[in-house]
């Protein structure tokens, strides 16, 4: 693997840290049990200014990903979003850019969050605005178009048997996944030979109060605590190597994991005999918080 962006935590303490997680998990556990999943994102969707920046650079990460791995654009390209969170900013960028058609799939409904400023000002700042617009009316009214929005409590994407897709993208959501394998296994039925898989996956503590004092907070806890404070939307904890198997049992190959955010090797020696047990292990590398994955269908 090749180095990330270095992250240096302050220094750790174990017990407090270890307590301060565990509340804010069992809070966290009753807030989704009374609220349901409502936030995928650290701020608000009223604020569309953010919101369309965050759009903007994830889109332009994907893109440039997608170049650096192939060389291949978007262009003329069908494209699967899986789990797009609170709007279809991700959506108009990438059909601007020159994709064909977008589908995209997700748990909950939460583009009715999105106030509509936020697509007003998008539009305006696209060279194909006013056609993109006509589409998007057609989404949000429940009709199929160049963009296609499926929501499914179950995650299932059975429904996609009918597309074909050249493009496979995802940012920061499988972590949330629950199953991933089940996710990957049925990604694979409805991706071609040669769809490209390109998915930035975050692995860090995501409760803004211990992301930077312990951002390997999620990992001191057991199977067996950590089950019993499960809700919806709670990160798997899966690492690097659980995602390249997976990728690589089910007939996609060409993986790369490249880590964008990185530990200190010092610091994970030091806290690693205070995580799980099998996440103490080398192989778990646990100095890598974020990454991209990109892969290629069989």
């Amino acid at each position: 693997m090749s180095l990330g962006k270095l992250i240096t935590p302050p220094q750790p303490r174990p017990i407090i840290f270890y307590l301060v997680g565990l509340a804010i998990l069992m809070l966290n556990k009753l807030r989704y049990q009374i609220r349901g999943y409502r936030e995928p994102r650290p701020f608000d969707p009223s604020n569309y200014t953010q919101a369309i920046d965050y759009d903007r650079r994830v889109v332009k990460n994907w893109i440039d990903a997608l170049y650096e791995y192939n060389g291949q654009s978007v262009e003329g390209k069908t494209i699967l979003e899986l789990g797009p969170g609170a709007d279809l900013g991700n959506a108009l960028i990438l059909l601007n850019a020159g994709a064909s058609r977008y589908v995209t799939v997700d748990a909950n409904r939460l583009i009715d969050q999105t106030p509509p400023i936020f697509y007003t000002n998008l539009l305006q700042t696209l060279v194909h605005g006013q056609e993109l617009k006509n589409e998007l009316q057609k989404t949000l009214s429940g009709n199929d178009g160049r963009i296609r929005y499926h929501v499914d409590p179950s995650f299932s994407l059975s429904v996609l048997r009918d597309e074909q897709f050249d493009i496979v993208v995802s940012q920061a959501a499988f972590e949330h996944f629950t199953d991933v394998d089940k996710t990957i296994e049925h990604l694979s039925v409805v991706s071609k030979p040669g769809t490209v898989f390109i998915a930035e996956v975050d692995g860090m503590t995501h409760t803004g109060i211990m992301r930077s004092r312990d951002p390997l907070n999620l990992y001191r806890y057991s199977d067996c605590i950590y089950k019993l404070l499960r809700f919806s939307g709670i990160p798997n904890r899966l690492r690097p190597k659980d995602y390249r198997t997976l990728l690589e049992h089910h007939g996609w190959d060409k993986i790369e994991i490249i880590p964008l955010q990185q530990l200190p090797s010092e610091y994970v020696e030091k806290i690693r005999p205070r995580l799980a047990r099998r996440f103490r292990g080398k192989d778990a590398d646990m100095s890598v918080l974020t990454f991209l994955i990109r892969a290629t269908k069989k």
